[in-house]
């Protein structure tokens, strides 16, 4: 019994690594945004994807959003899957304003700033 959950463990282990290595990308990514001269396509997809993983759990999969130009607000239809073949997900964008970097979602709540708490390599 011992043996069969040593495999069990190093995947869960293996899991969580992952996890918190995906969440560093998108602390690291966030720390490029410049809110002050308003927002560009590739800091609009920083702030939907860090906000993704923060309030898109039910979705599943490593959502994330791919950016279009939706006038005053940059659209992020969002995907989730493996990246070489990501799915569309059947939900409302998520929208960033070009100016304030706001992000609302239909389905979460509307966040002035994304923050994924302290950096634990500091």
């Amino acid at each position: 019994m011992r043996n069969a959950l040593i495999p069990l463990l190093m995947l869960l282990t293996a899991c969580g690594s992952s996890l918190n290595s995906h969440e560093q990308i998108l602390r690291d990514d966030l720390k490029l945004v410049v809110y002050k001269d308003g927002i560009t396509l590739i800091e609009a997809k920083y702030i939907a994807d860090a906000y993704l993983f923060l309030h898109g759990g039910k979705i599943g999969k490593a959502p994330h959003a791919r950016i279009s130009d939706g006038g005053e607000v940059w659209r992020g239809d969002i995907y989730a899957g493996v990246a070489v073949s990501p799915e569309r997900i059947v939900s409302q964008p998520v929208l960033v304003d070009k100016i304030t970097g706001q992000i609302s979602w239909a389905d979460g709540p509307t966040v002035a700033r994304v923050a994924l708490g302290p950096d634990p390599r500091q």
